[in-house]
């Protein structure tokens, strides 16, 4: 499901998903939880960002589906 979001990220430092919303980006996760949850990204986003959303999604896990918790 994940391979083509991380594969544009691959050889990067950090790869967090608190990295890029504290950057201001709204990843394919972040997209794709917002979606589930019927949130706006931007909400996503902030909340991953102060910490108190976070959404498991190792890279070495391709597979697994992006959710929050």
């Amino acid at each position: 499901m994940r391979s083509a979001w991380i594969e544009s990220r691959k050889g990067q430092a950090n790869v967090s998903q608190m990295h890029y919303a504290r950057q201001g980006v709204v990843t394919e996760e972040m997209a794709h939880v917002a979606k589930r949850e019927n949130l706006p990204e931007s909400l996503v986003m902030e909340e991953v960002a102060r910490g108190r959303m976070i959404i498991p999604a190792n890279i070495n896990h391709p597979n697994l589906e992006p959710m929050a918790i």
